[in-house]
């Protein structure tokens, strides 16, 4: 097995090294907890630091708006989309059910798509933020989980180590948003905000990861202006189950 660093030390070191390449993690976390920015480090520092081209799907953000916020974090991705090894592909829909019956599009013409850029560009990173927009579009929790297998296992016979980003609800200790999607993906982190009297306290935990052994517990890790940073010695939430 070869394992793919994240490139945020605390959080390689909970994986034992990285995430086996070509697999598909779910991360997932409340508004505000920095899925976005840790899925963003993944990406700039596989383009970066380790010259593997990686590809941001967005179906929320404006590709300005979402490169002024990388920016003051330390992320030029100006810079790294002239390098050839990073790709920007979306947008917001403000209603992304009426646009998909409007183009007559389905999840495999985003799923051809997806392919297309991936071939071209040879990508080895991809991040989907978020995939509850994506399931959204289907009607039953067995369509949603259809739709999501369909993504993962494109993206993993095209080679691609993927983080696939899930909304949860705040307060919550769920994993996903509908309970599913935590099965069919290879590997599952979480970020959890957990008030503790005044304050929110941000706690991360591999809660799923097959094939390859890794940390337990819950760690505590905070967003600076550099990115997440995980502090791997640190144990938070002591009797949350």
């Amino acid at each position: 097995m070869v394992y793919m660093p994240t490139g945020i030390e605390g959080l390689d070191k909970m994986l034992k090294g990285g995430v086996i390449e070509g697999r598909n993690i779910l991360l997932s976390g409340p508004c505000g907890s920095g899925k976005s920015t840790l899925a963003m480090q993944f990406l700039y520092n596989g383009a970066i630091r380790y010259h593997e081209p990686s590809l941001y799907i967005t179906l929320e953000e404006t590709k300005k708006k979402f490169y002024e916020d990388m920016a003051k974090l330390g992320m030029n991705l100006h810079e790294a989309e002239k390098t050839g090894r990073f790709v920007f592909i979306g947008g917001p829909i403000a209603n992304i059910r009426s646009y998909m019956d409007k183009m007559d599009a389905r999840i495999e013409n985003m799923v051809e798509e997806i392919r297309e850029v991936v071939k071209e560009k040879k990508i080895k990173r991809v991040v989907i933020d978020s995939i509850n927009l994506l399931t959204m579009l289907s009607d039953s929790d067995d369509n949603r989980r259809k739709a999501l297998a369909m993504i993962a296992n494109e993206l993993s016979s095209l080679g691609c180590t993927s983080l696939l980003l899930s909304e949860t609800e705040e307060g919550s200790m769920d994993l996903s948003r509908y309970g599913i999607e935590e099965f069919v993906v290879d590997g599952v982190i979480v970020l959890y905000l957990v008030r503790q009297r005044n304050k929110f306290v941000p706690g991360i935990v591999v809660r799923k990861m097959r094939g390859t052994d890794h940390d337990k517990e819950i760690r505590y890790y905070e967003i600076t202006d550099k990115g997440i940073v995980v502090y791997p010695q640190e144990t938070v939430f002591t009797g949350i189950k």
